[in-house]
């Protein structure tokens, strides 16, 4: 597995991100009073404010029934929110369920951002993100984690969060439900980084639910957002537990990876 994979758009090409007028008023009600909203629907809007136009690749992964772990690259630049990155992937794979299967990707998010070279910012924004976050999981049914990097004060409230998607990813394989992540768990300045210690194991215990892994890779290429997805896979996960966490870390985002080349 790469560490770094580098960013794949150069500077005189960019797409445009917009999110459409409709979509926010909608939004922001139900955020407000805890209304309960569908993600794939929006996400087909908010898409629809992509310029030029969104490009799946490898549709035909995309399971048309049953369960699944999306895994995808947490890609980050100057001028592209990484919200993109679930709206885009969780639109294509609701273009690509069958009519009378569940389209949503019930994600794992951030409870906030934590702005560690900003002190300021980290008194004023992180609360107010952590208020926000929580009301947008609640909203769509999302599981949010503790930011990285890990903060000592926050084991507990980590631990409960894992307990947390693993009660959802249980009942998601009996709904035929899909549960979404991105390993890295945070921003990374490039296309691909590697994921923290201990993701390898979080994703054995999703695996071993009954989640088989469907790779995302999302890149800039060509002037344009591209979502591409590989074919459904389930790591093997060694029965030794001090090798989870690396060898199925690695399956995975090595998989990840031929989706960004």
């Amino acid at each position: 597995m790469n560490d770094i994979i580098p960013p794949f758009i150069s500077e005189e090409k960019k797409p445009r991100y917009r999110i459409p007028r409709r979509f926010l008023p909608g939004f922001l009600w139900s955020a407000v009073a805890l209304r309960p909203r569908s993600f794939a629907q929006d996400a087909q809007l908010a898409v629809t404010g992509l310029s030029p136009e969104l490009a799946v690749l490898g549709s035909q992964h995309i399971p048309p029934r049953g369960p699944c772990l999306v895994t995808c690259n947490h890609y980050n630049r100057p001028g592209f929110a990484t919200w993109w990155l679930a709206l885009a992937i969780t639109a294509a794979v609701a273009a690509g369920r069958a009519p009378d299967a569940d389209p949503q990707v019930r994600w794992v998010m951030t409870a906030a951002w934590t702005f560690p070279e900003s002190p300021w910012r980290r008194r004023v924004l992180t609360p107010l993100t952590r208020w926000a976050f929580a009301r947008v999981a609640r909203v769509y049914g999302f599981v949010t984690m503790p930011p990285m990097p890990p903060d000592p004060r926050e084991v507990e409230a980590r631990a409960q969060a894992v307990l947390r998607t693993l009660r959802l990813a249980r009942r998601l394989v009996q709904e035929g439900g899909i549960l979404g992540l991105a390993p890295e768990g945070q921003d990374v300045a490039a296309s691909l980084g590697p994921p923290p210690q201990g993701a390898g194991r979080f994703l054995a215990l999703l695996v071993e639910t009954g989640l088989p892994v469907l790779p995302v890779g999302v890149a800039e290429r060509d002037g344009r957002l591209r979502v591409s997805f590989g074919p459904l896979f389930v790591p093997r996960i060694p029965s030794r537990g001090h090798e989870r966490d690396r060898v199925v870390a690695q399956q995975v985002m090595d998989a990840i990876a031929r989706q960004l080349s």
